[in-house]
């Protein structure tokens, strides 16, 4: 069973997001909360812009079809510190948010603070940016950086796959160009055997930096999804970091999973 948090201002893409929230939901027998955030710059329209969220919100739940529990909480202020705060008070593990992609977070204040979350959160994240369909997610893209340790992030990671049933695309961007590509197709192997991996193929390309050729690759072979594992903030500076990984999410133009391999994730479990 999965506790979905869906932090959500009811813009077009939030929706989007509180959809496809909808049917992971019914998947794992999960249950969802709404979190809708009024800004410190809504101040003087608190009370007008509480009521329309929580309008909005019965909009949604009498319009949906599915029997899924579906709860909304309601918080003053910033959205990550909110955020962090539900995930801990709901025992969250699993994010789902609405995103524009290359055109920009839809609203400033969700624009500014979903990055955030992307980085931020030490559970699995999905950033929607176009109407999507579980049950059509069959072919994912999953840049691997090569690391042969067990962590956090690969584990939730195969566990989506079981639940997708999905072909995995290992892939490895090399930015180097200096490196023979045969060498790194058995490091990918080699990753691949280490985690355990079934139901995939692998793949070297070459370019620029890791967004680019990430990107890439996932247009180029029709894919339904991007999955990434982050490193938390004692790695920052691989090449797999934060920043990587909220590029490709605002970029893409197709859904996105990110989750934090170990520092982030692990230092939160315990807490619990």
């Amino acid at each position: 069973m999965q506790k979905i948090l869906v932090p959500c201002d009811f813009s077009v893409s939030a929706r989007r997001g509180l959809e496809f929230a909808v049917e992971l939901a019914q998947a794992t027998s999960g249950d969802i909360v709404i979190l809708s955030v009024i800004s410190q710059q809504q101040e003087d329209q608190k009370q007008a812009v509480m009521e329309r969220y929580k309008e909005d919100f019965q909009n949604f739940v009498t319009n949906i079809n599915q029997a899924v529990t579906i709860i909304q909480q309601i918080r003053f202020g910033r959205l990550l510190p909110a955020v962090l705060e539900m995930i801990t008070l709901e025992s969250v593990n699993q994010i789902v948010v609405g995103t524009r992609g290359s055109r920009g977070w839809e609203s400033t204040f969700m624009g500014s603070n979903v990055e955030k979350v992307l980085r931020r959160s030490p559970v699995p994240v999905f950033a929607v940016n176009q109407k999507t369909h579980l049950k059509n997610l069959k072919s994912i893209v999953f840049p691997c950086d090569l690391v042969l340790r067990d962590d956090y992030g690969m584990g939730q990671f195969k566990k989506l796959q079981a639940l997708l049933k999905a072909r995995l695309h290992l892939l490895h961007v090399d930015t180097t160009l200096g490196i023979d590509k045969q060498i790194l197709m058995q490091q990918v192997r080699d990753y691949a055997a280490f985690h355990s991996l079934k139901n995939l193929t692998i793949n070297i390309v070459k370019d620029t930096d890791e967004k680019t050729g990430i990107l890439h690759f996932s247009k180029e072979i029709n894919a339904d999804m991007i999955a990434m594992t982050t490193h938390g903030s004692a790695d920052a500076a691989h090449m797999y970091g934060f920043s990587v990984s909220a590029d490709v999410a605002n970029h893409a133009h197709l859904l996105t999973w990110t989750c934090v391999q170990q520092s982030l994730a692990s230092s939160f479990i315990k807490s619990k």
